[in-house]
């Protein structure tokens, strides 16, 4: 029984041996150290329209036992804007033992604008007539160009088409930097006897800048009956704001209407 007891602990201590051996010739063998990134500089600044080759230009990775392991490089996250128009731009380098290396920099676009709305039609509608309140607008983003799949609407009030009113709406919209844009306008409901011409506007939803000159005529383009033309308006450029301007034609026999929305920003 002591012999046995004996060998066991001799056992015991040569496994012990072993590991540690192990374990000391696994940490002088083994690469466990990332490869480390390099930049000509910590900020770039470009275009909306930037590639990725060109976010990797000036972007070097080396690591201690592989060398220069440059051509690993890729971005591998584009962040939210942190600042306004500035995101960071994350990049990853892997070594031969798998082992990654990361690095940030930040990303200034100079020619970036909010998404902006676009309505292919007016949110007027006669009387009776079915509401489809996404159909007719759209977004675009001067980051990812269209968006439009990213609207987003809510209402104060269920829209009775049947009456004659006008319904609040919010249209929201956000691109792929996390920037939301809002559109806060209504939709009109009006009486059946404005049916009789259609009347068209070169647009439908404008912006301008606080400040600018304004010229309601403008915007109207046509109508399918001749008549008498003429322009209701809200709007104030001095004030931030959605504005409305109605546009009347007045034939002989029948009478049309159409709606522009103007966001003085």
């Amino acid at each position: 029984m002591k012999k046995r007891n004996i060998i066991c602990f001799i056992i015991l201590v040569l496994s012990i041996i072993a590991f540690v051996t192990y374990d000391q010739y696994r940490e002088k063998t083994d690469d466990v150290i990332a490869p480390v990134i390099t930049a000509d500089s910590d900020t770039i600044t470009g275009s909306v329209k930037i590639t990725d080759e060109e976010l990797l230009s000036g972007m070097k990775a080396y690591d201690e036992i592989s060398g220069d392991v440059s051509d690993t490089l890729i971005i591998e996250k584009k962040s939210d804007f942190i600042k306004e128009n500035e995101r960071l731009i994350s990049y990853v380098a892997i070594d031969e033992s798998m082992n990654v290396g990361r690095y940030e920099r930040t990303l200034i676009y100079d020619d970036y604008s909010e998404p902006k709305f676009v309505l292919s039609k007016p949110l007027s509608y006669v009387v009776g007539t079915r509401i489809d309140i996404l159909e007719n607008i759209s977004a675009e983003s001067s980051l990812d160009g269209d968006i439009s799949q990213q609207i987003r609407y809510g209402l104060d009030s269920v829209i009775d088409n049947m009456k004659v009113g006008k319904y609040p709406v919010e249209f929201r919209v956000t691109d792929s930097c996390g920037n939301t844009s809002y559109l806060n306008t209504e939709i009109e409901i009006y009486d059946s006897s404005y049916s009789g011409i259609k009347v068209e506007l070169h647009k439908y939803l404008t912006y301008i800048p606080k400040g600018a000159r304004f010229n309601k005529l403008a915007y109207y383009k046509s109508s399918n009956i001749e008549g008498n033309v003429y322009a209701v308006s809200t709007v104030n450029t001095k004030v931030a704001g959605t504005y409305y301007v109605d546009y009347y034609v007045n034939g002989v026999n029948a009478k049309g209407k159409s709606r522009l929305i103007v966001v003085v920003y």
